[in-house]
């Protein structure tokens, strides 16, 4: 990976935590749960993607957004987040430093979920205990 590849690979990254910071500031996160913290990281995170999508296509703009909404209760990456917050004192963190942890464990949830898809022989995450 050139320098320049890895410099944009850090600016998203960047992007993206100062997406979801912003959409946590709107909330006294503080005070959420572990569960509806984690809803609303990924549907910031969730939206962020799509303005990132919408700007890499010509002749598109997102425009405006209504507000945001925390992901339904079913979705199957809240229980990583919820899972590294309940090991967490991240109620003392600033969000500066826990949006980044928070995105990270998401990264590595998600490369683990997708090897498995291709892996029928892959253990699964209780395995991995």
């Amino acid at each position: 990976m050139s320098h320049r590849e890895r410099r944009s690979i850090d600016e998203l990254d960047d992007d993206r935590s100062s997406a979801v910071r912003e959409a946590l500031g709107c909330y006294a996160w503080r005070s959420l749960e572990p569960d509806v913290l984690a809803r609303v990281v990924l549907a910031a995170r969730d939206r962020h993607r799509v303005e990132v999508l919408l700007g890499e296509l010509t002749g598109t703009v997102a425009g405006s957004w209504h507000d945001l909404a925390p992901v339904g209760p079913d979705d199957i990456r809240i229980a990583p987040v919820t899972e590294f917050l309940g090991s967490r004192p991240w109620r003392g963190m600033p969000l500066a430093s826990l949006v980044p942890e928070i995105l990270g464990v998401l990264h590595t949830w998600w490369f683990r979920w997708q090897w498995r898809l291709g892996d029928e022989n892959a253990r699964s995450a209780d395995e991995d205990a």
